[in-house]
């Protein structure tokens, strides 16, 4: 009478296809996790560019102005507060109820805009200030602090 079952042979060469499979695999499902919080941060970024935009029009238009060349700091309360002395800079009614995160800008020449945005998960200090290429923003993704930004500058020796 034979009894019916796998041999330990069948299962040691099952057991080595799946771990050749998942060899493969898993480094790809990393790439495409940090590509996906890379995506997200820049979503992000590009939320507080434009309520940054939004915020500099409405102030320039109110007889404000914002500070030229100034780097601005915030959180999810939504108030970007300048590196130089100078007003508050008011996103709240820009970004929705549910942002989150830390933020910086920086400004135009004439204050009239935002050059670019960067958004993290912890806070940003000025010395952080500067726009980031793509390559800089995934890096970021592997660091302990991942940043986002928007507009993303331009790759160099490409």
């Amino acid at each position: 009478m034979k009894t019916k079952g796998f041999t330990l042979i069948e299962l040691i060469v099952v057991i080595a296809i799946i771990g050749a499979l998942a060899a493969i695999i898993v480094p790809s499902l990393l790439g495409y996790v940090r590509n996906s919080r890379a995506s997200q941060a820049n979503a992000n970024a590009r939320s507080i560019y434009s309520a940054a935009q939004l915020a500099l029009t409405d102030l320039n238009a109110a007889g404000g102005s914002a500070l030229p060349n100034c780097v601005y700091t915030g959180s999810a309360d939504g108030i970007g507060h300048p590196s130089q002395t100078g007003a508050d800079c008011r996103l709240t009614d820009y970004l929705g109820e549910e942002f989150g995160g830390y933020f910086l800008f920086e400004t135009n020449g004439e204050g009239s805009g935002a050059l670019y945005a960067l958004w993290s998960e912890q806070p940003l200090s000025v010395s952080q200030s500067g726009q980031l290429t793509m390559t800089q923003v995934k890096a970021s993704m592997s660091s302990g602090q991942p940043i986002g930004c928007h507009p993303q500058a331009p790759e160099t020796g490409t």
